[in-house]
Protein backbone atom coordinates (compact mmCIF):
# COMPACT_ATOMS: atom_id res chain seq x y z
CA UNK A 1 0.00 0.00 0.00
CA UNK A 2 1.43 3.69 -1.13
CA UNK A 3 2.38 6.07 1.83
CA UNK A 4 -0.55 8.26 1.00
CA UNK A 5 -3.13 5.57 0.79
CA UNK A 6 -2.23 4.57 3.79
CA UNK A 7 -2.08 7.90 5.57
CA UNK A 8 -5.46 8.78 3.89
CA UNK A 9 -6.93 5.04 5.48
CA UNK A 10 -5.78 5.88 9.38
CA UNK A 11 -7.34 9.78 8.78
CA UNK A 12 -10.55 8.21 7.50
CA UNK A 13 -10.87 5.48 10.19
CA UNK A 14 -9.94 7.97 13.22
CA UNK A 15 -12.26 10.10 15.08
CA UNK A 16 -12.82 13.68 14.74
CA UNK A 17 -10.94 14.41 18.16
CA UNK A 18 -8.41 12.29 17.33
CA UNK A 19 -8.22 14.27 13.75
CA UNK A 20 -8.11 17.68 15.28
CA UNK A 21 -5.39 16.73 18.12
CA UNK A 22 -3.32 15.61 14.89
CA UNK A 23 -3.94 19.27 12.81
CA UNK A 24 -2.97 21.34 16.17
CA UNK A 25 0.73 19.36 16.47
CA UNK A 26 1.36 19.46 13.11
CA UNK A 27 0.83 23.62 12.93
CA UNK A 28 2.61 23.61 16.51
CA UNK A 29 6.04 21.49 14.54
CA UNK A 30 5.49 24.07 11.63
CA UNK A 31 5.57 27.06 13.98
CA UNK A 32 8.21 25.95 15.78
CA UNK A 33 10.36 25.37 12.83
CA UNK A 34 9.53 28.41 11.34
CA UNK A 35 10.48 29.93 14.23
CA UNK A 36 13.99 28.38 14.38
CA UNK A 37 14.42 29.50 10.96
CA UNK A 38 13.33 32.80 11.80
CA UNK A 39 15.68 33.18 14.50
CA UNK A 40 18.94 31.79 13.28
CA UNK A 41 18.38 34.34 10.50
CA UNK A 42 18.29 37.27 12.49
CA UNK A 43 20.86 36.38 14.92
CA UNK A 44 23.41 35.80 11.90
CA UNK A 45 21.95 39.03 10.64
CA UNK A 46 22.79 40.58 13.85
CA UNK A 47 26.02 39.34 13.97
CA UNK A 48 26.94 40.53 10.67
CA UNK A 49 25.54 43.92 11.69
CA UNK A 50 27.63 44.27 15.16
CA UNK A 51 29.49 47.56 15.46
CA UNK A 52 32.56 46.80 17.67
CA UNK A 53 32.83 49.26 20.16
CA UNK A 54 35.72 49.44 22.91
CA UNK A 55 36.68 51.96 25.71
CA UNK A 56 39.93 52.86 23.58
CA UNK A 57 41.24 52.56 20.49
CA UNK A 58 43.84 50.30 21.19
CA UNK A 59 44.75 50.12 24.79
CA UNK A 60 42.79 48.68 27.07
CA UNK A 61 43.40 48.38 30.57
CA UNK A 62 42.61 45.71 32.97
CA UNK A 63 39.36 47.29 34.19
CA UNK A 64 38.04 47.78 30.59
CA UNK A 65 38.36 44.10 30.22
CA UNK A 66 36.78 43.63 33.62
CA UNK A 67 39.45 41.72 35.17
CA UNK A 68 39.36 40.28 38.57
CA UNK A 69 40.64 42.19 41.24
CA UNK A 70 44.45 40.45 42.66
CA UNK A 71 47.36 41.86 44.54
CA UNK A 72 50.60 40.68 43.14
CA UNK A 73 53.59 41.69 45.33
CA UNK A 74 56.73 40.97 42.84
CA UNK A 75 57.83 43.36 40.85
CA UNK A 76 60.84 44.39 38.63
CA UNK A 77 61.93 47.16 39.86
CA UNK A 78 65.50 45.99 40.48
CA UNK A 79 66.10 45.48 36.60
CA UNK A 80 64.67 48.25 35.67
CA UNK A 81 64.70 49.66 32.84
CA UNK A 82 64.29 46.20 31.66
CA UNK A 83 66.59 44.65 28.82
CA UNK A 84 64.16 41.86 27.50
CA UNK A 85 61.18 41.19 26.41
CA UNK A 86 59.57 37.93 25.39
CA UNK A 87 57.34 37.04 22.55
CA UNK A 88 54.70 34.21 23.73
CA UNK A 89 51.27 33.24 22.20
CA UNK A 90 48.45 32.01 24.70
CA UNK A 91 47.58 28.84 22.35
CA UNK A 92 43.82 29.67 23.03
CA UNK A 93 40.35 30.28 20.88
CA UNK A 94 41.51 33.78 18.32
CA UNK A 95 39.29 36.77 19.32
CA UNK A 96 38.28 39.11 16.20
CA UNK A 97 36.79 41.40 18.20
CA UNK A 98 36.62 43.47 21.82
CA UNK A 99 33.63 41.74 23.29
CA UNK A 100 35.17 38.13 22.42
CA UNK A 101 38.70 39.24 23.78
CA UNK A 102 37.81 40.69 27.00
CA UNK A 103 35.42 37.40 27.37
CA UNK A 104 38.71 35.53 26.57
CA UNK A 105 41.11 37.29 29.13
CA UNK A 106 38.38 37.17 31.56
CA UNK A 107 38.21 32.92 31.41
CA UNK A 108 41.83 32.78 30.61
CA UNK A 109 42.28 34.69 34.37
CA UNK A 110 40.03 32.67 36.01
CA UNK A 111 41.46 29.44 34.93
CA UNK A 112 45.23 30.49 36.12
CA UNK A 113 43.63 32.02 39.65
CA UNK A 114 41.94 28.23 39.99
CA UNK A 115 44.42 26.06 39.09
CA UNK A 116 47.52 27.93 39.33
CA UNK A 117 46.59 30.62 42.45
CA UNK A 118 48.08 33.42 40.18
CA UNK A 119 47.22 36.11 38.19
CA UNK A 120 46.97 36.07 33.95
CA UNK A 121 50.78 35.68 33.58
CA UNK A 122 51.32 38.21 30.66
CA UNK A 123 52.21 41.80 31.26
CA UNK A 124 50.12 42.80 28.03
CA UNK A 125 48.41 40.47 25.68
CA UNK A 126 47.67 40.82 21.73
CA UNK A 127 44.20 40.72 20.71
CA UNK A 128 43.50 39.78 16.76
CA UNK A 129 41.43 42.63 17.10
CA UNK A 130 44.58 44.50 17.05
CA UNK A 131 44.33 45.88 20.68
CA UNK A 132 46.79 45.76 23.80
CA UNK A 133 45.12 43.97 26.57
CA UNK A 134 46.65 44.83 29.95
CA UNK A 135 47.42 41.76 31.49
CA UNK A 136 49.73 42.56 34.62
CA UNK A 137 51.55 45.60 33.37
CA UNK A 138 54.16 47.65 33.85
CA UNK A 139 56.24 46.77 36.88
CA UNK A 140 54.97 43.37 37.35
CA UNK A 141 56.51 40.42 37.96
CA UNK A 142 55.11 38.11 35.37
CA UNK A 143 54.35 34.05 35.37
CA UNK A 144 55.33 33.67 31.73
CA UNK A 145 59.50 32.49 31.30
CA UNK A 146 60.90 30.19 34.05
CA UNK A 147 64.10 32.43 35.18
CA UNK A 148 63.69 35.39 32.99
CA UNK A 149 60.01 36.72 34.55
CA UNK A 150 61.73 39.03 36.82
CA UNK A 151 63.76 40.89 34.67
CA UNK A 152 61.39 40.73 31.37
CA UNK A 153 58.35 42.13 29.53
CA UNK A 154 56.26 39.29 28.64
CA UNK A 155 53.74 39.54 25.65
CA UNK A 156 51.44 37.02 24.69
CA UNK A 157 49.28 37.34 21.29
CA UNK A 158 45.90 35.91 21.70
CA UNK A 159 45.72 32.46 19.47
CA UNK A 160 47.93 29.92 18.31
CA UNK A 161 50.01 30.77 15.50
CA UNK A 162 51.82 27.41 14.60
CA UNK A 163 51.68 27.53 10.83
CA UNK A 164 52.39 23.42 10.58
CA UNK A 165 48.68 22.81 11.68
CA UNK A 166 45.11 23.12 9.58
CA UNK A 167 43.89 25.63 11.88
CA UNK A 168 46.22 28.22 13.02
CA UNK A 169 45.92 31.72 13.82
CA UNK A 170 47.74 34.28 11.62
CA UNK A 171 49.44 37.33 12.91
CA UNK A 172 48.26 40.78 11.40
CA UNK A 173 50.20 44.09 10.80
CA UNK A 174 47.70 45.69 12.93
CA UNK A 175 48.79 43.26 16.13
CA UNK A 176 52.57 43.81 15.27
CA UNK A 177 51.89 47.91 14.91
CA UNK A 178 50.30 47.64 18.02
CA UNK A 179 52.88 45.88 19.80
CA UNK A 180 55.37 47.95 19.23
CA UNK A 181 53.39 50.75 20.38
CA UNK A 182 53.06 49.00 23.71
CA UNK A 183 57.09 48.86 24.04
CA UNK A 184 57.28 52.37 22.74
CA UNK A 185 55.12 53.62 25.81
CA UNK A 186 57.47 50.96 27.85
CA UNK A 187 60.57 52.94 26.95
CA UNK A 188 58.59 56.53 27.65
CA UNK A 189 57.68 55.36 30.88
CA UNK A 190 60.98 54.62 31.63
CA UNK A 191 60.11 50.53 32.06
CA UNK A 192 62.19 49.80 29.10
CA UNK A 193 65.35 50.12 28.40
CA UNK A 194 65.70 52.07 24.83
CA UNK A 195 67.51 49.18 23.18
CA UNK A 196 65.66 46.24 24.14
CA UNK A 197 65.81 43.21 22.73
CA UNK A 198 63.06 41.18 21.45
CA UNK A 199 62.91 37.32 21.49
CA UNK A 200 60.66 34.71 20.73
CA UNK A 201 59.87 32.39 24.31
CA UNK A 202 61.37 29.32 22.13
CA UNK A 203 64.77 31.26 22.20
CA UNK A 204 65.00 31.01 25.42
CA UNK A 205 63.70 27.47 26.60
CA UNK A 206 62.99 24.44 24.65
CA UNK A 207 58.90 25.47 23.65
CA UNK A 208 57.38 25.69 20.47
CA UNK A 209 55.65 29.63 21.62
CA UNK A 210 55.35 32.09 19.72
CA UNK A 211 54.55 29.51 16.77
CA UNK A 212 56.03 29.63 13.43
CA UNK A 213 54.68 32.26 11.52
CA UNK A 214 54.67 34.35 14.60
CA UNK A 215 58.27 33.71 15.27
CA UNK A 216 59.31 34.47 11.67
CA UNK A 217 57.13 37.73 12.15
CA UNK A 218 59.04 39.15 15.18
CA UNK A 219 62.40 38.26 13.59
CA UNK A 220 62.12 41.25 11.55
CA UNK A 221 61.49 43.61 14.37
CA UNK A 222 63.82 45.99 14.80
CA UNK A 223 64.95 45.28 17.90
CA UNK A 224 64.46 41.48 17.62
CA UNK A 225 68.01 40.16 19.05
CA UNK A 226 69.82 37.77 16.22
CA UNK A 227 72.78 37.29 18.45
CA UNK A 228 70.98 36.37 21.59
CA UNK A 229 73.34 36.14 24.51
CA UNK A 230 70.55 35.46 27.37
CA UNK A 231 69.70 32.12 26.54
CA UNK A 232 70.99 29.51 29.81
CA UNK A 233 71.63 33.23 31.97
CA UNK A 234 70.02 34.70 34.86
CA UNK A 235 68.67 38.03 35.45
CA UNK A 236 71.43 39.75 37.23
CA UNK A 237 74.11 38.21 34.42
CA UNK A 238 71.63 40.38 32.01
CA UNK A 239 72.06 43.60 34.29
CA UNK A 240 75.35 43.38 36.09
CA UNK A 241 74.04 42.76 39.59
CA UNK A 242 75.63 40.20 42.03
CA UNK A 243 73.35 36.82 42.16
CA UNK A 244 70.85 36.68 45.14
CA UNK A 245 71.79 34.25 47.85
Amino acid sequence: MAFPVYLWHIIKNSSRAERLSCLIVLVLLITCVGLIVYFTIKAKNNADDFVDVAPHEWNISRQMWLAQHFITNFTTERFEPLKLVIIQHTVSPACPRFVICAAELRNMQSWFIRYYEYDIPYNFLIGNDGRVYEGRGWGIEGAHTFSYNRCSVGIGFIGDYREEFNVHTRVTELQQQRAKMILAEGVRLGYLAPDYMVLGAKDLQDTASPGSNLYNAIRQWEHYGHVNPWRNSTCEIMHGLPPVN
